[in-house]
């Protein structure tokens, strides 16, 4: 495990962040919500209940539901402008 030093010094070299808001800032999964959309949701959602399970990594996961999908740039801006994220209660 890592010291609190060398956890500082990550993030201070860092040239991104990334935060998994799905479900807590926003109220879906987006990923299942990019399944549905793409024709996928079933194989993918089941994928991301055993990755909530801890029966998988986030990053393995990840990797398998996008395989499973393979949106295209087209697919993903079409998405995202049909299904802008809702807000969950309380958050500005």
């Amino acid at each position: 495990m890592a010291n609190l030093d060398e956890v500082k010094m990550v993030w201070k070299m860092a040239d991104a962040v990334c935060f998994d808001v799905d479900s807590t800032v926003i109220q879906e999964e987006g990923i299942d919500e990019l399944a549905k959309f793409c024709g996928k949701g079933d194989q993918v959602e089941s994928l991301t209940k055993q990755a909530m399970q801890g029966n998988m990594t986030f990053q393995q996961s990840l990797t398998v539901r996008l395989n499973i999908i393979k949106p295209n740039l087209n697919q993903i801006k079409e998405f995202i402008l049909t299904h802008p994220p809702k807000l969950t209660s309380g958050i500005k």
